[in-house]
């Protein structure tokens, strides 16, 4: 294992250096180093936005259960669509980029990959790694985990343990959906559910791990509530939630995963090691929420894939992967994330402005190398660091 400490290289300079150490020695045969400059453009297609719900049989209960998808993806050019909207419960958060376009017309299906929000959190917000992959050609699917988002946190949300539960189905319900549950809908055939790149943050870190193969801890989450009354112990107790539960959650049409601030916690077991396809781990230093010890230190230690990385930001904390800190006016931040000044949002962390488009930027050279497995990406991800002087730190197993 070795960690590559930033250097001060920027972008253009890592490119140069990593083109000259493969040059070196007259190796005609070395793999060419890709520019990680188009990273961080948008690429070839213009970038289109729609919203879809779909509904599927809750673990468990059986019930009808509903989420709501935010969906971006490769669009026709030259269609005159009108600009996307993008808002949530009153709050417009603006776009640049996507359009409510109809989506390209090429007969291969297009990379497909997924995103799981944190908890109390909002699938919208995933919209600048959406804008990114789908400008690159992808289908990028985040689903609003019902019960668990910042709205139903003004309410009644789901018990802790249901959700836990319902996140890693929702994901494989997202997938189903795009396989042959579309019906009617432009995007129908669309995505290569076959080979699908899942990533989350936070509680949706948590969900990337379960979904991929770590095993979930029935039992200690049993413990927790020994001598316990609560609306998350009911629901364990259920022996149909505890069935649920010890089936696991892997979906093996997930080939590479990259959890960012994961809650791991004790609810993950020991078996990071038991997964067979590459992780991206990311994390910030800094996190208040999931901390670095008890959540991304614990998961690398039992990762050990050869393709596993982990992507750390000194200066980062709990919402450095997200834009709240640029979005929300101080008020809206003071209503939905009374926290966030002392984890992420203040002048002692890194500016999300200059996180977020780096973090999209490992997120999309990941997914090209063990996706489409374009092996031109793997001297950027196994190089000097992305983004200024200091801001990043990545270690290769």
């Amino acid at each position: 294992m070795r960690t590559l400490s930033p250097f001060g290289a920027t972008v253009g300079a890592v490119a140069i250096l990593i083109t000259s150490l493969i040059g070196c020695g007259g190796d005609s045969t070395a793999v060419p180093s890709a520019d990680p400059e188009e990273l961080f453009e948008q690429g070839p297609y213009e970038v289109g936005f729609r919203e879809i719900m779909i509904t599927y049989s809750a673990a468990a209960s059986g019930e009808d259960r509903e989420l709501l998808l935010r969906v971006w993806y490769p669009a026709q050019s030259g269609s005159g669509a009108p600009p996307a909207q993008y808002s949530v419960a009153g709050i417009v958060v603006p776009t640049e980029h996507a359009l409510d376009a109809p989506p390209v017309t090429d007969d291969a299906a297009l990379p497909f990959v997924v995103h799981s929000h944190g908890n109390a959190g909002e699938s919208l917000l995933t919209y600048p790694y959406g804008e990114l992959m789908a400008s690159h050609g992808w289908v990028l699917v985040a689903p609003n985990h019902t019960g668990n988002t910042a709205i139903d946190f003004l309410g009644a949300p789901d018990p802790f343990t249901r959700s836990a539960l319902d996140r890693p189905n929702d994901i494989t319900a997202v997938i189903d959906a795009f396989e042959s549950g579309l019906s009617g809908d432009e995007l129908a055939g669309k995505a290569d559910t076959s080979s699908v790149f899942l990533f989350g943050h936070s509680f949706g870190g948590y969900t990337t791990f379960a979904v991929g193969g770590t095993g979930v801890d029935f039992d200690e989450l049993a413990s927790n509530c020994d001598g316990v009354t609560s609306d998350s112990c009911d629901v364990i107790a259920d022996p149909n939630v505890e069935a649920a539960y010890r089936a696991g959650f892997l979906d093996e049409r997930i080939v590479a995963l990259a959890p960012q601030a994961p809650a791991v916690g004790s609810i993950v077991d020991d078996t990071f090691g038991d997964l067979e396809i590459p992780t991206m781990l990311m994390s910030g230093l800094l996190d208040q929420t999931t901390t670095h010890e008890n959540n991304a230190e614990r998961a690398w230690q039992g990762l050990d894939h050869p393709d596993d990385l982990w992507v750390e930001m000194p200066e980062g904390a709990h919402f450095s992967f997200i834009t709240i800190c640029h979005d929300l006016t101080q008020e809206q931040l003071d209503f939905f994330r009374p926290d966030a000044g002392e984890d992420g949002c203040g002048p002692e962390f890194i500016d999300t402005e200059e996180s977020v488009p780096v973090l999209a930027a490992y997120v999309l050279a990941f997914g090209r190398l063990h996706v489409l497995g374009e092996t031109e990406w793997d001297p950027i991800l196994n190089g000097p660091p992305l983004g200024n002087e200091g801001d990043f730190v990545v270690t290769v197993k």
